[in-house]
């Protein structure tokens, strides 16, 4: 299964029949069709606007902006934390994260909390990942830092 981090928003892509419901079993998370993609259920009704002072989400928005879901993430300086359900400011994220670079690829035992601080002080932003259910490990390739 892929999975993209982009500034905060997730993408959940299936390559074979069955990731979805098998990744949702094994970490208990909620996962939802959006378009043409699947995202965590609490970012199914992301808007394609915000307004200063309005609703993203959870969150009030902090820019008035118009695109696609990351980047109104990108534009108000939050990103999903899956842990508690909510979107945040990406500065608010103080989770450590371990990622050893394993040829041309990075290697992380779970899947990457989109702002946690790495051992060399920078925060994780986006990210494309591989997860194998048969390994249950996490490839990641395409990290960006902050």
């Amino acid at each position: 299964m892929r999975i993209k981090c982009r500034h905060g928003y997730f993408i959940f892509e299936e390559t074979k029949v069955g990731q979805i419901s098998d990744f949702m079993s094994r970490f208990g998370f909620e996962i939802e069709s959006v378009g043409d993609h699947y995202t965590f259920a609490d970012l199914v009704d992301t808007p394609r606007h915000t307004i200063l002072g309005g609703p993203l989400l959870n969150f009030v928005a902090t820019k008035t902006f118009e695109g696609e879901p990351w980047e109104l993430f990108e534009a108000n300086g939050v990103v999903y934390d899956f842990n508690l359900g909510l979107v945040v400011p990406i500065a608010s994220v103080i989770q450590a994260t371990s990622i050893q670079l394993a040829g041309n690829r990075y290697v992380s035992p779970g899947l990457i909390l989109p702002g946690s601080v790495t051992v060399d002080g920078e925060r994780v932003m986006d990210y494309s990942a591989w997860y194998s259910r048969d390994t249950l490990r996490f490839l990641y390739s395409e990290v960006g830092f902050v």
